[in-house]
């Protein structure tokens, strides 16, 4: 059966509208769920998480700037891909630290405003949408080395 262009753009439309109703249903559960995406804040409120946000920022400023230090003087001295990986796995859980230390610090200022506090991201150390199938080559043992 031969479809003429005017006719496959006809079946479009209901495409793009179930998909479009998929988003606005996927909008209203992550509401459900705790998130306030729609919560207003006072003046005072924001002028509060900003000097919050901004005290934080500065204050870890050495922290990170050491952690990168670090990494990349690890990296530097790595003689096997196994010493590579491990300062690549140092560096991210020091990373995960600090952000979980920032958001600790931010959920004080919440908590003392009345508001919900942030859900932290790190769950059970799983990394988001990355499996081991991003790896360039295959994995070597270190006899193979």
């Amino acid at each position: 059966m031969n479809f003429s262009i005017r006719s496959k753009a006809l079946w479009l439309i209901p495409c793009f509208a179930l998909a479009g109703s998929a988003f606005v249903v996927n909008d209203a559960e992550a509401n459900k769920s705790g998130q306030s995406f729609g919560v207003k804040l006072s003046e005072a409120q924001q002028q509060k998480l900003f000097e919050t946000r901004k005290e934080w920022e500065l204050s870890s400023a050495d922290n990170r700037i050491s952690i990168i230090n670090d990494s990349h003087n690890c990296i530097n001295a790595a003689q096997t891909p196994e010493a590579f990986r491990n300062c690549k796995q140092k560096g991210r859980q020091s990373h995960r630290a600090l952000k979980e230390q920032r958001r600790k610090k931010i959920n004080t200022t919440l908590k003392s405003m009345g508001l919900e506090p942030m859900q932290s991201n790190l769950k059970h150390g799983h990394r988001k949408g990355r499996g081991n199938n991003q790896r360039i080559g295959a994995k070597l043992r270190p006899n193979q080395v």
